[in-house]
């Protein structure tokens, strides 16, 4: 049996999508996926058994659209409604982990969920929770371009976090990667022959409590050969994305043994 970790990153999820259609094209099939944010996207097109449609979604003119005002989050329905739309074609997943942040009295409380357990429309609102980022701006964007380019998300946590203080964010759920953007943890609960390891992040290092219970020879991480930019987070153009999924549909084909 097979694992899968799949980071959050925003549009560099392009990366893991490809790198997922590599292994779906060599018959390589996963029982446990975990999920968070953009990854949390990409593993329920996986775990309902829509590869192709999840390529399209990187690869096509106008799939990924991009809002014209943002109140208090980086709104997903774009992506959301296209995901309420999808056939579940079932696959052989025994379990699909996704994580969020609760927003409560001023603290933040993780949440991890196997929306296996759960019926359709809550396991959508899951995914929905765990890929919805905080946003800190103007409400109208004249030039998204120019969000991109100024983007920087450790920026933009520490302002939430004096809002989350104060009382402004109660009440909601949002991206899981706030609190936790490696959720590892559930592969320590199952019995897996080998786990592919998808990051996003630059200074992404296999933690040490996973040798515990895996070595070297079952851990196959997946990563970008050059550095991401703090901007690529929300760099939705179709030519970065496309670009993006085929990068990683070739990283993923040179993992593949």
């Amino acid at each position: 049996m097979r694992g899968l970790f799949l980071q959050g990153g925003g549009a560099k999820g392009a990366f893991q999508a490809g790198a997922v259609y590599a292994f779906y094209e060599k018959g390589i099939n996963f029982k446990v996926i975990s999920g968070t944010s953009i990854g949390a996207i990409n593993g329920y097109y996986i775990y309902t058994g829509n590869i192709e449609e999840m390529k399209n979604l990187y690869i096509n003119e106008n799939k990924i659209k991009v809002p014209e005002y943002l109140h208090k989050v980086v709104e997903n329905d774009y992506v959301i409604n296209e995901m309420k739309k999808l056939q579940v074609k079932r696959e052989s997943i025994k379990s699909f982990y996704v994580n969020y942040t609760e927003v409560n009295k001023g603290e933040l409380k993780e949440k991890i969920v196997d929306v296996d357990k759960l019926d359709r429309e809550k396991a959508v609102n899951c995914v929905k929770y765990s890929s919805l980022l905080p946003y800190i701006g103007p409400s109208k964007i004249n030039d998204f371009n120019d969000l991109v380019k100024n983007f920087d998300s450790k920026e933009v946590f520490e302002k939430f976090k004096d809002l989350v203080v104060n009382g402004e964010y109660d009440g909601y759920n949002l991206d899981g990667g706030i609190l936790n953007n490696n959720l590892l943890s559930p592969f320590m609960e199952e019995n897996l022959d080998k786990i592919y390891l998808l990051p996003l992040s630059n200074s992404f290092e296999v933690p040490d409590y996973l040798y515990n219970k895996y070595n070297d020879e079952n851990i196959v991480v997946v990563k970008r050969n050059k550095a991401f930019r703090p901007e690529d987070t929300l760099n939705f153009n179709i030519d970065f994305l496309r670009n993006l999924f085929y990068e990683g549909y070739y990283e993923g084909k040179k993992c593949i043994h």
